[in-house]
């Protein structure tokens, strides 16, 4: 077995995003509007202001501001009404669109609705990068997955991977079009799985993930780094996943209560 090594592997063709830098407008609005339901300024059952009131608040052009009230919408929080105005049919289930799971369990289980955007995939033969130590790498190498995943349109996690090649082969490229890929591991490695870690950690957007996140440049990100062991110690599956700070956290229990 080849020995962890930090040095990047051979990387794949550059990528380039179709994105729109300016679009982001669309997504701070909508973090704001969500915002005012959470807390109860906006209260359920009653009207916000108009759309020419919030063109005037914010700013910004009428369409950039119906668009961010349209997610709103899909999301089932607000409902327009014609002749009648716009109303909060209820507040958000959680304040952010996604919890960071903190164990297997709910890696395995977790069913988020979002769509995929596959950026890249590739063959890499060298040495790839991995965040926990104490295990070995596969001689057979690793199959690159690079994804970027939307809620509501809304790009919030991209996602870099690497999968052994002996299980890519086995399990192909179609079931990681589903957005959990630990369930995946789990239904295919079946008895060969042995540790799972997990790191995650705070930085800010360098301009690549600025623009396929729709963010402004430093703004906040959460990194989620984790590596599946076989029970040899064999990297199994290995991927860093980046998610726009201000649609997810992390929450525990520290301490479960009597009873």
């Amino acid at each position: 077995m080849k020995p962890l090594n930090d040095s990047p592997p051979v990387s794949p063709r550059p990528l380039t995003s179709a994105l729109d830098i300016g679009t982001a407008t669309y997504v701070k609005l909508l973090m704001r509007f969500r915002r005012r339901i959470e807390t109860g300024e906006w209260p359920v059952d009653q009207q916000i202001p108009s759309l020419e009131a919030l063109v005037e608040e914010t700013g910004v052009a009428r369409a950039t501001v119906r668009h961010a009230l349209s997610f709103l919408e899909s999301e089932g929080l607000i409902g327009r009404y014609r002749g009648r105005g716009t109303f909060v049919l209820r507040r958000p289930v959680s304040e952010v669109f996604y919890d960071i799971p903190t164990d297997w369990h709910t890696l395995v289980d977790q069913t988020p609705e979002i769509d995929i955007e596959w950026l890249a995939t590739a063959t890499v033969n060298d040495a790839i990068p991995v965040s926990h130590p104490g295990g070995t790498l596969s001689p057979s190498g690793y199959q690159y997955f690079r994804r970027l995943q939307r809620h509501n349109q809304i790009p919030y996690f991209l996602g870099i991977s690497y999968l052994e090649q002996g299980l890519f082969k086995k399990i192909g490229k179609k079931p990681f079009n589903t957005p959990a890929p630990m369930r995946v591991l789990q239904k295919h490695a079946g008895d060969r799985l042995g540790r799972a870690e997990q790191t995650i950690t705070a930085t800010t957007a360098d301009p690549e993930i600025s623009t396929l996140l729709q963010l402004a440049i430093h703004a906040p990100v959460m990194v989620v780094s984790r590596t599946v062991f076989d029970v040899d110690k064999v990297v199994i599956y290995e991927s860093t996943g980046i998610f726009r700070a201000d649609f997810v956290r992390v929450r525990n229990v520290l301490r479960e209560g009597p009873g």
